[in-house]
């Protein structure tokens, strides 16, 4: 009897160190990224010499910006919103 209630102990004491080692781990996951600012993003597409027009507005889980090609067509410059990332370019008909 006595032994059971030892490794019950010890079982318990190991679940707890282990949930609370998990626990700080899955709430950083949960947590999102902070978004880049329009600043930054105006910043990003100017490092790439592509000429833009307007403020940069999020859509779809991404920063577009009104901005012409190398032919002077409209377009929009896609610029993830986490990484800053330059997508490209979605030429717009």
């Amino acid at each position: 009897m006595l032994k059971m209630l030892a490794i019950a102990a010890a079982l318990s004491g190991l679940i707890a160190t282990a949930a609370s080692a998990v626990a700080p781990d899955a709430a950083s996951h949960a947590r999102p990224q902070p978004l880049l600012s329009p600043e930054r993003v105006e910043k990003i597409v100017r490092t790439q010499h592509i000429r833009f027009a307007g403020t940069p507005y999020l859509y779809n889980g991404r920063y577009l910006l009104r901005c012409f090609d190398k032919l002077g067509r409209r377009s929009f410059c896609e610029v993830d919103p986490y990484s800053g990332a330059f997508l490209g370019i979605a030429l717009r008909l």
